[in-house]
């Protein structure tokens, strides 16, 4: 098998020949290519080329057009600061008052903001690749581009004011704000699809259960994160690719909820044991995670990557609908070693000798 078919084998529920592997590599990609993040995420070109010449190091089984969360944000509007070999930063929200919501407009991902760059990447790299693997698009979730926009500061008090009294009026504003957010990634997301990218995805971590309770996950997160999945599903089967959730954080209380959103792939934080997520999850859903990004790939040695890599394969349990991963963004300075660490185990964890 070649990367894409294991990919699409472990999340069809086939058996692949190993243990897939799909390390977030974004800025980690620029930074192994020698490419400085500040160029890597304004340049479609730059990002399709670091990451191509970071796959050919490290021949990992999906590649990610990935840098930062603002690319959405900037098609409404928002403005950035951009930092030398670092990635942009939020100059101010966009909006100020519930009622600026009504002003916006859904963004068009082919020319506002920097979607352009990422559809430009995921372009080249799906020219480049011919199908020997997968490239992964970038995809900030509803919650977490409603918290850009109106600042997440600011759009937490209102959610967490409304839990304590009724406000319609604020009720309705923030409801619209999110439906205009999950609109605005379903557009990207399709976009993306057109492009190339076999998996789409809804990265919505601010809707952790580290920064909101589950009932105001249930309430002001998984509802939208629904509507974006029921809505690029039936795109997906089209173009054969799949669609993904990841969450940052402990969320082991709503992990039974994020497989249910309608998500084919649900990528879990390194601090929700994977034995715990193959439990509760079953095979709903393929399984990606979970290595610690700091504390095993970043600071961690090559031996110790290889024992976290190989106690995650156990702790997933005999399932073929599972890809090894890291628990969110791969630090730029992770050791080469480390990485090439985890794809080893991978490579070398057969599953005909895990049934023997």
């Amino acid at each position: 098998m070649n990367s894409a078919q294991r990919i699409e084998a472990a999340i069809s529920g086939e058996q692949p020949d190993c243990v897939p592997v799909a390390p977030y590599m974004g800025n980690y990609g620029a930074r192994l290519a020698g490419v400085p993040i500040d160029r890597y995420c304004t340049s479609g070109k730059l990002m399709a080329e670091a990451q191509y010449r970071a796959w050919q190091i490290c021949t990992q089984d999906v590649l990610v057009a990935q840098s930062d969360n603002y690319y959405i944000a900037e098609g409404f509007g928002l403005q950035v600061e951009h930092h030398t070999d670092g990635t942009p930063t939020a100059r101010a929200p966009l909006i100020e008052n519930l009622q600026d919501i009504l002003s916006l407009r859904v963004p068009d991902p082919r020319k506002d903001g920097r979607m352009p760059v990422y559809l430009e990447a995921i372009d080249r790299l799906h020219g480049m690749l011919d199908g020997q693997a997968i490239v992964r698009a970038p995809g900030t979730g509803p919650f977490s581009l409603a918290g850009h926009l109106l600042g997440t500061q600011v759009f937490l008090t209102r959610l967490g004011l409304l839990e304590l009294e009724a406000d319609e009026k604020s009720e309705i504003a923030l409801t619209d704000l999110l439906q205009l957010t999950t609109h605005a990634l379903i557009v990207f997301a399709r976009a993306c699809l057109d492009a190339g990218a076999r998996i789409i995805q809804a990265g919505d971590s601010l809707a952790s259960s580290d920064m909101i309770s589950p009932g105001m996950y249930r309430r002001w997160a998984l509802p939208f994160e629904r509507s974006f999945f029921d809505a690029v599903n039936g795109a997906c089967r089209e173009y054969n690719a799949f669609s993904l959730l990841h969450i940052c954080g402990d969320n082991s209380r709503i992990l039974a909820e994020m497989a249910d959103t309608g998500a084919m792939i649900v990528e879990i934080d390194s601090k929700i044991r994977l034995d715990f997520a193959s439990r509760t999850i079953g095979d709903r859903v393929c399984l990606m995670g979970n290595l610690d990004p700091t504390t095993v790939l970043l600071q961690g040695s090559a031996d110790s990557v290889e024992k976290a890599a190989r106690q995650a394969i156990e702790d997933a349990g005999e399932r073929s609908v599972f890809i090894l991963g890291s628990g969110c963004e791969v630090p730029p300075d992770t050791p080469l070693q480390n990485m090439k660490s985890m794809i080893r185990v991978a490579r070398q964890t057969r599953y005909a000798s895990r049934h023997d």
